[in-house]
């Protein structure tokens, strides 16, 4: 199968990866605010899905700091979320990415270089 640079593609973790996160901007303003952690549900060169048990503020823009390594690199992804949506045990946020083309394809490397790693089942179950 071919790979279409053009075409935007969605990573889903069988075990969410862990995040941490922090605000660096909100509403226009730098921020200083703590780590907070997450996991990454899914991922794709143009945004992700972050679970986290924070309630974060959506009533005005919000630019997050996201760390996190897909296989050995630590990545760190500038993003703002788009939605946000409660769940059992906390809250999940569609990120939006705010990277340029090279971490964009930092991340479709390391993506594709984790699913080869992945081991295979032999029995194909």
């Amino acid at each position: 199968m071919r790979y279409n640079r053009s075409e935007s593609f969605r990573f889903v973790f069988s075990d969410p990866m862990e995040a941490s996160f922090s605000i660096a901007e909100k509403a226009g303003e730098p921020v200083n605010s703590k780590q907070g952690e997450a996991v990454i549900m899914d991922i794709s060169p143009s945004g992700l899905k972050l679970v986290t048990h924070l309630d974060l503020p959506m009533e005005k823009p919000v630019i997050l700091t996201i760390l996190f390594k897909i296989r050995t690199e630590e990545l760190e992804l500038k993003g703002e979320p788009m939605w946000k949506k409660r769940t059992a045990t906390g809250f999940q946020y569609g990120v939006r990415s705010l990277n340029d083309e090279i971490l964009q394809n930092r991340i479709v490397k390391e993506l594709k270089e984790f699913a080869q790693q992945k081991p295979k089942n032999p029995r194909g179950i």
